[in-house]
């Protein structure tokens, strides 16, 4: 068994100044894993023309999303550090937690790395917060953990390969779909996109959506409809996009339930691009009801099930 839990979240802007939102665009478009291997000049131009011009587009936005959730502080951040506390609260007896994030924001890889051997860490678990594997999300992850352990060497790492198939997981999302559904409303799953390209190459997210999607459906009693968001650039993505979905029910007139099971914490993509954005695109288009579910965040239930049943599992498929 490990001694200790590091929990990687992806990251996010410290505030929603533009220069924090540069700095965080920087560090996440320019790792290879999130666009995959892009041309050599890809980034001096993210630096010196991309990030700079779309951290004040971005900046806004992120203003927009505090302002809509009435936050003072990001919520990636917020609900990452009140659902590792509670985790950590829940092992302490058992093992240290540590949490961090891959971009932008503090405590990184390597301050948590740092914390845990200051701690007493030997052999720690490594659970990057992405229910499905990618190399985009769970593969980045790793990749950045292993970097920053060479600087400390005597670690001795263990990485869970996502937990989508874990039955806590597809529970607590299926509850919190329950406690919001009609039993009229059409549900949509939004998933985070993913380039084609990768899947083709092949890359476990879609499978992992796939199975999400139908275990989600078994549980509830309907087959929801699964979509995916947040494209960027001009390569072909998974399909069908959200937005397109959403405009062919507001175009019915259809009132909708949706839920976005690729993120753990609520955060730019669920609280501007479906909230604010695509929330608003829905009703243009004629749509009658739209509910958004709030992702699982600090809530207390899965924070245990999460404690109890994956992060202090003693065999585990890595």
């Amino acid at each position: 068994m490990p001694d200790s839990i590091l929990l990687v979240q992806l990251g996010s802007p410290k505030s929603a100044e533009p220069c924090d939102v540069k700095k965080y665009l920087i560090d996440f478009l320019g790792d290879p894993h999130t666009l995959g291997s892009p041309p050599f000049f890809w980034n001096p131009l993210l630096k010196y023309v991309i990030a700079p011009v779309r951290s004040k587009a971005s900046a806004a936005k992120y203003r927009k999303m505090l302002e809509s959730s009435r936050m003072s502080e990001m919520p990636l951040i917020a609900h990452t550090r009140a659902f590792a506390a509670g985790v950590g609260e829940l092992l302490t007896h058992r093992m240290h937690v540590a949490f961090a994030f891959e971009y932008g924001s503090s405590p990184s890889i390597g301050e948590a790395l740092d914390l845990l051997v200051s701690q007493g860490a030997k052999k720690i678990r490594v659970i990057s917060l992405y229910p499905q594997r990618s190399d985009v999300t769970t593969g980045a992850a790793e990749a950045l953990v292993r970097e920053a352990a060479k600087k400390r060497p005597g670690l001795e790492l263990e990485f869970m390969q996502g937990f989508s198939r874990k039955k806590v997981w597809i529970n607590a999302i299926a509850d919190s779909i329950r406690r919001f559904w009609n039993g009229k409303d059409k549900i949509l799953l939004s998933f985070h996109g993913v380039q084609q390209k990768r899947i083709d190459a092949g890359d476990p997210y879609f499978l992992d959506v796939q199975e999400s999607a139908n275990a989600i459906g078994e549980i509830i009693g309907v087959k929801p409809i699964v979509s995916f968001q947040s494209r960027f650039g001009f390569v072909k993505w998974l399909e069908p996009s959200t937005e397109d979905v959403l405009k062919k029910m507001g175009h019915d007139r259809g009132s909708v339930l949706i839920a976005c099971p690729a993120f753990t914490v609520d955060n730019l993509e669920t609280l501007y691009e479906v909230d604010v954005e695509l929330k608003g695109k829905f009703f243009s288009w004629g749509g009658t009801s739209f509910v958004r579910i709030p992702c699982l965040n600090a809530d207390p239930l899965w924070i245990r099930s999460f404690a109890e049943e994956i992060a202090a599992e003693e065999n585990i498929e890595v």
